[in-house]
């Protein structure tokens, strides 16, 4: 076979595979068009009852950690990888023998690594729905606490390519949209908001949530991966939390989405069923504190309360 017929039967794999999301982190081509964003029903939001998530006590926001320290293990959502990665900095740096591991993914592939056995002392969520989940399967030890809150925004490439404006412009024919997928808590509320924006035809244009949802190109395990394939230019557009973008800036273009269309994401926080109790009860109060509620703001979370 010739050099030039080689090359050319190469593209045609590359282009196959690529459209089968072969090759790559996520889905791409027409696969990841299918079925992109389903209206309904709506359950992003679905939320732990009042019951089995209770606010900080005095007693919880008093633990310390054990002297002598130890290893603390936390499974947290991929969008606080740099607001903890603050933290285990200054407690590392406050107690002498603390060693702390993180394990950052999407949050419902946290979840599954539970379910199977992973061990963890404490559990960090984006959303209600995956704590309840790894709450029903057994993972979950001490009632989760919400610690913080967040929002979404459209980010694009710094110099902004596609022009995209406002979210109006993600159902503009021809527009390359990333989304987390429907199981990444990041995913469930950007479909939420793409829902209810079409729910106003008058403001988004008729058939709005089908003509984004045949714009995705690819949907991805976790926000992170979302922003890094917006950053470097492998789509016109992204939606992620505004923490996301906080870690960003300069690098990406951000675009705002309006409070009625933009679902608030609760954040909440547990130790883990046979892991280290008191390692755990010391971090979580560390977070709910003060000093740990304001390393979260510097990053672009809400507080919690």
């Amino acid at each position: 076979m010739d050099r030039t017929l080689s090359r050319r039967v190469l593209m045609i794999i590359g282009v196959a595979l690529l459209s089968m999301g072969i090759g790559g982190t996520g889905s791409w081509g027409a696969a990841a068009q299918e079925s992109a964003i389903a209206c309904a029903p709506a359950t992003p939001a679905a939320s732990i009852p009042a019951a089995a998530m209770t606010a900080a006590t005095p007693t919880a926001a008093a633990a310390a950690f054990p002297a002598g320290g130890g290893q603390l293990t936390v499974f947290a959502a991929a969008s606080l990888t740099d607001a903890f990665g603050q933290m285990k900095t200054d407690l590392e740096a406050a107690h002498p023998g603390l060693a702390i591991t993180y394990n950052f993914a999407g949050s419902q592939t946290l979840v599954t690594q539970l379910q199977q056995g992973a061990r963890a002392d404490v559990f960090a969520s984006a959303n209600t729905a995956q704590m309840k989940a790894a709450q029903q399967n057994g993972s979950i030890a001490g009632a989760p606490e919400p610690f913080a809150h967040n929002k979404l925004v459209i980010v694009t490439p710094q110099a902004n390519p596609a022009g995209v404006a406002s979210p109006a412009d993600l159902a503009r024919p021809g527009l390359k949209l990333v989304l987390a997928l429907p199981s990444v808590p990041a995913g469930a509320y950007a479909r939420q908001a793409i829902c209810q924006m079409g729910q106003n035809p008058a403001t988004y244009g008729a058939d709005f949530a089908a003509k984004v949802s045949a714009n995705v190109v690819s949907q991805e395990e976790d926000v992170r991966e979302v922003l890094t394939k917006v950053q470097l230019g492998e789509a016109d557009a992204g939606v992620v939390y505004v923490s996301d973008a906080f870690t960003v800036k300069g690098k990406v273009t951000q675009v705002a989405i309006p409070d009625a269309v933009n679902p608030t994401a609760t954040y909440p926080i547990a130790s883990v069923a046979g892991g280290n109790q008191d390692l755990a009860a010391a971090f979580i109060a560390y977070v709910l504190s003060p000093q740990g509620q304001k390393t979260l703001a510097a990053d672009g979370f809400e507080p919690a309360r």
